[in-house]
């Protein structure tokens, strides 16, 4: 029975994951000068990514296509979800979006973002 409700899935891929809500899966980092997220995008064309930061939002779009060299009706099981994604964090901190930087290597796309001056943690002093 397992077996073939599996079969019966493995048919129909996007309903199964589709690209949207936790899509790609993140760790986000943070020190008190910067904050840094990696998003897992394995297999994925660097030009279908794209970043955006506004206020203390950060938003990946992308797209993850199908294999062009196997036939649709080739597969026997198919896991990896594609199509188009969108995903927003937030970070909490009003970040600079000038000193931003992205980089995509070995399926990870790594976000270093910095806060924005006023966003800065201050210590205050305390005066007697």
């Amino acid at each position: 029975m397992q077996r073939e409700l599996e079969q019966v899935f493995s048919r129909v891929p996007s309903a199964r994951w589709p690209l949207t809500g936790e899509y790609p899966p993140l760790n986000v980092t943070r020190t008190e000068q910067s904050i840094s997220i990696e998003a897992l995008c394995p297999g994925m064309d660097r030009s279908t990514l794209d970043v955006t930061v506004v206020g203390d939002a950060v938003s990946i779009r992308g797209e993850r296509n199908p294999p062009a060299d196997v036939p649709a009706e080739r597969f026997h099981r198919r896991e990896r979800p594609f199509g188009k994604f969108t995903r927003t964090v937030s970070v909490g901190d009003v970040l600079d979006p000038d000193r931003t930087r992205a980089t995509y290597a070995d399926g990870v796309l790594r976000i270093q973002l910095t806060r924005a001056p006023e966003a800065a943690p201050k210590r205050i002093a305390i005066q007697s």
